[in-house]
Parts: structure tokens; sequence; C-alpha cells
């Protein structure tokens, strides 16, 4: 059995790697390291009181009954690893893995578990999957409909056709031109200088970007209504997000004068801040949507708004965020980009 007095050796304290130490049978922890308290900003008093579920993203739903298991497991001389999203004292949420392993220190059985800072390679993991289905799925596609209508057109030159074929062209070439940028948006996004985090006012933000963007689609009545403060800690992929998603909704808008609202609102149950963009365009179709589920095998070819949805769906997801679409009425869409809430005074180490 653990003795809950006992405490990890003080060379523990420079090691580069977060550290707890649990008892046995009761997962209790009986000690961390310094890098630990720095990774989850809480100090050690404040960790040993709490709960897993206390310090672990709302969307991973991992409980305390299923982290003791795991710790007996290890004691059992099973040594458990896996990959696991916590949630900082300031609200930032970070993927760690976590190696699980059962230890004697003083002659005191114990299981120690080693928690490394793996964002930066979660990030990249999400980035490649992302450009992996990008250009499997759309330039490969795109370009295979380009050179079926070329060989089309050589054939054809007397065919009333010609005009219809050569715009079909056009279409699918500025499509591939589309995807190209969205790619190097993509680059630009995980720049360690646009990944840097800070408190952010949802409501600030959405202004901002709404005067840009009206500067920007003169045609459009971009409005914005019900905004309240609501705080969220963000970098630069809040912006890149927000900028597709009301891109989408005015591009692919087939009314004359596109109306776009923006809302902000905060659900106090579950400690998010949502943004809303509501439109009166056609809807987005299911396939683009569907396509955005990591096990979906995509094998159409997916026009439009499609990319913008996959660069807007990692943005929100590397802030730890839920991306929702529902048809508005009585037509149109309604975007929803929820984040989990922090304070404005934050601390963003």
């Amino acid at each position: 059995m653990g003795d809950p007095n006992i405490q990890l050796p003080v060379v523990f304290d420079d090691l580069n790697v977060g550290i707890t130490l649990h008892h046995p049978s009761t997962g209790e922890i009986l000690d961390v390291n310094e890098q630990l308290e720095r990774l989850y900003g809480y100090s050690s008093a404040e960790i040993r009181r709490m709960k897993v579920e206390d310090y672990t993203a709302s969307s991973m739903k991992y409980t305390q009954e299923e982290a003791v298991d795991r710790i007996r497991a290890a004691a059992a001389g099973e040594p458990q690893s896996f990959e696991w999203q916590i949630e900082r004292a300031n609200g930032e949420l970070r993927w760690v893995s976590v190696n699980l392993t059962a230890t004697t220190i003083s002659g005191v059985q114990s299981v120690c578990a080693e928690i490394t800072d793996i964002t930066e390679y979660k990030t990249r993991e999400l980035l490649l999957q992302l450009l992996t289905r990008v250009v499997r799925h759309n330039l490969r596609n795109d370009m295979s409909v380009l050179i079926g209508y070329a060989e089309r057109l050589k054939n054809a030159i007397e065919d009333d056709r010609l005009e219809e074929e050569i715009e079909t062209i056009l279409d699918v070439a500025t499509e591939v031109g589309n995807l190209s940028d969205s790619i190097n948006e993509i680059e630009q996004i995980t720049n360690p200088s646009a990944t840097r985090r800070s408190p952010k006012n949802l409501r600030d933000v959405i202004q901002d970007r709404i005067e840009m963007h009206r500067s920007k689609y003169p045609e459009c009545e971009l409005s914005i209504e019900d905004t309240t403060d609501v705080w969220v800690t963000a970098g630069e992929g809040l912006h890149y997000a927000i900028d597709h998603a009301i891109r989408n909704a005015v591009e692919h808008n087939d009314h004359d004068r596109p109306m776009v609202t923006v809302t902000v609102d905060e659900t106090v149950e579950h400690e998010m801040g949502t943004i809303r963009i509501i439109d009166n365009g056609p809807s987005i179709p299911d396939m683009e949507i569907d396509a955005l589920n990591v096990g979906t095998e995509t094998s159409s070819t997916y026009h439009g708004s499609g990319v913008g949805l996959w660069v807007m769906k990692w943005c929100v997801d590397s802030l730890g965020g839920d991306l929702t679409f529902e048809e508005n009425s009585p037509r149109g869409n309604i975007v929803s980009l929820s984040f989990p809430q922090t304070r404005p005074e934050a601390d963003t180490r």
C-alpha cells in the first residue's frame, strides 16, 4: 500500500516532464513535481485536492473512475500509455501523453505518471491529416475532372457545348487555386507566432472581423446582434475560423443582397462562449458537413465551401472548441463556433 506522506525526490523537479505520484489502489495523488505544476497551472496543493475531471477537457469525458482503473492496472504490472487532453487553470487546452508505471520509492509501492506536453505534435498531426484529405480527395478529383473536360474539348471544337465546357474548366481551375490558398493559410496558422494564445473577448473580435468584411463585401448586409462579453483563450486560429464562416456565408449566397447576422452569447451551464453566423443562403450540402468527420471516407469531389469548412473545423478543434451546423428558418444556415470560457485576467503561460 502507498503512504500518503511519501514525496518525490527533489531531483524530479529538474525534469522537463511532468510527474505525479499515485497511491496504487485509491489513485490518490501523493505528490507532483514543479514541471507538472507549470503544465497544469495549479499548485501542488490544489492538484492534490482535485479530481481528474477538474483538469480534463470537457470533450474527453475522462473520469476519476477510469483514471483509478488505469492506475490499479499499472500497479498490477500492466504499464499504461495513452493520450489525454487537459484543461489548464486558465482554460487553455493542451494535449499530453501519459505513461503509468509501478515504482517503489523509499521502500513504498506507488504508481508514477510521466506526463509530456505533445500539443505541438498533435497540432502537426492534425495538419497532416487535413492536408492529406485535401490533396487525396479534392486536388486529385478536381484535376481528374479538368483533364477529362480538356480531352473532350479537343475532340469537340465544333460542338455547341464548347462554351459550357470551357466555363467548367475555369470553375474547376479556380477551385484548385483556392485549395492551394487554403493550404498556404493552414501553414500560416501553424506558425509558432500564430499559435500563441491569450484571453480574448469574443464580442471585440467579432466587431473587428465584421468591420473588415463589410469593406470587402459591400453588397452584403452584415450585422451584429445579441452580443455579450465572453472571454476565451485563443490565438490567430480564432480569426481564421470566423473569417471562413463569414466568407462562406457571403460568397455562397445566391441573393442579390446577402444577409449575414452574427451573435455572441454564453452557455453558463457548460462554460462555453458561442459565436453564431446566420445567413439566408442555400443550405450547406450534407456531403460537405459529413466529410468533416474523420471516419468518413470521401469518394466524390467536394466543391464550394468544403475546404473552408475543413480549415474552420481544424481551427476550432485546435482551440478545444466545437463546430456545429443547423438549418436556418425559413432558409439558410446557422454555423456555431463554441469555445471554453476563461477569465480576462487568466494566466497564459
